[in-house]
């Protein structure tokens, strides 16, 4: 597993808190401006809403294969080397979409590039927090950073577009991803296991299953419609300046489900947060998709951030609870973007042959259904971990 100190002092234990949030939010980069990328493709080389969908599997894939990869090994690797390496690669492939303004099989290659950049950077954040004392806490802590990031972009970028074309956007996000890479330095004092143990298959252990399952059933749901947010607001003809200020001002809402987060981690029932968090996001999911007015709009996106960022703390800090090598999360982590990256160019699908509307319906269902699916599974394999950890607990 990768070793930290448990117990850091207050100043390490603020970069880390920082390292995690802002490199949370940098790796969530891709999926979070979605919405934007899609829309600045789709005008910038008048593609249709399939093709958006195929360009954001390409990136959101290549994050996901990536994750997958390095999930059985992750925890044999500095957490803050690979976070700075997938800064750099995706800052690189932003930029080159924005200079050289290329054709979509090229745009395709870039987005690959771009995603297993993030790819790297999800890996780093979440073998970096997964060690730590009460890692549910430094996720939903971190996550606040997470958001504040996300909101400077989603408020970046329209501004990008409208300053440079449609293309503008990856500028202002390779801008970004500069000068916000030196807050995973916080990384620094977490260093490799070097004394490598028998290790089995991440599937074989206890929980992994349900929780990847759960994870995937989730975020093919979430993602598929959070794809296409902003051109739900364009369906219902609100202006690309409200578009862009209701998704701000909704992702930085997301802040209460983190707070909510950090006041419940370690005091209420894991299993109750995490069937509250997926009915939560399949509400705010059939909200935005039957959405015809600017109010339904902004509550269905409003819902989507504060059940989003509440559920995704409690599904990391579940990961580490099972497995603190973050050999889990990774994984986890790995299989939450490749759901979202089935899930664009499929709801592109939906989009295209029937309406958000049914998009939206299918989302919120999903989310439903990891309930009876998943958490039987999952509630058996925490009584056992929790019971290994009793038992392998010190005495006296």
């Amino acid at each position: 597993m990768v070793e930290t100190q448990r117990n850091p002092g207050l100043a390490a234990f603020i970069a880390l808190v920082l390292a995690v949030g802002i490199g949370n939010g940098l790796a969530h980069f891709g999926t979070s401006s979605m919405p934007f990328q899609v829309g600045a493709v789709m005008d910038g080389r008048h593609l249709s809403a399939t093709q958006g969908g195929i360009f954001g599997f390409f990136e959101v894939g290549s994050l996901a294969l990536i994750m997958l990869v390095l999930s059985p090994v992750i925890d044999q690797f500095r957490p803050m080397r690979i976070g700075l390496a997938g800064a750099g690669l995706s800052c690189a492939a932003h930029l080159l979409m924005f200079v050289f303004d290329p054709g979509f099989p090229v745009l395709c290659t870039l987005a690959a590039a771009a995603g297993a950049g993030y790819g790297l950077l999800y890996a780093a954040v979440i073998t970096g927090a997964s060690g730590s004392h009460n890692a549910d806490r430094i996720y939903a802590l971190g996550s606040s950073a997470t958001l504040l990031v996300i909101v400077l972009l989603m408020m970046t970028l329209p501004f990008a577009g409208q300053a440079f074309g449609p293309f503008g956007i990856f500028l202002g996000m390779s801008i970004i991803l500069l000068f916000s890479s030196p807050f995973l330095i916080g990384f620094k004092g977490i260093a490799p296991d070097v004394n490598l143990q028998q290790r089995g298959s991440v599937l074989r252990q206890g929980g992994a299953k349900p929780l990847l399952i759960l994870w995937s059933l989730f975020s093919f749901g979430t993602g598929a419609l959070w794809s296409f947010a902003e051109r739900i607001g364009r369906h219902i003809d609100l202006q690309p300046e409200a578009i862009g200020f209701i998704l701000s001002a909704s992702t930085f809402c997301g802040l209460a489900g983190t707070f909510a987060a950090a006041m419940t981690a370690g005091r209420v029932n894991r299993l109750w947060a995490i069937a509250i968090g997926l009915v939560g996001s399949g509400v705010g999911c059939a909200i935005l998709g039957v959405s015809a007015s600017i109010v339904a709009y902004s509550l269905g996106v409003l819902l989507y951030w504060i059940f989003y960022m509440y559920l995704y703390a409690y599904l990391l800090g579940t990961a580490a609870a099972l497995d603190s090598s973050g050999r889990i999360g990774t994984a986890g982590g790995g299989c939450e973007r490749l759901a979202f990256a089935l899930g664009a160019p499929v709801g592109g699908l939906v989009v295209d042959y029937s309406s958000y509307a049914l998009l939206g319906i299918i989302a919120a269902a999903l989310c439903i259904a990891a309930l009876p699916l998943c958490l039987p599974s999952l509630k058996a394999a925490l009584a056992r971990s929790d019971e290994d950890n009793r038992k392998s607990a010190p005495t006296g």
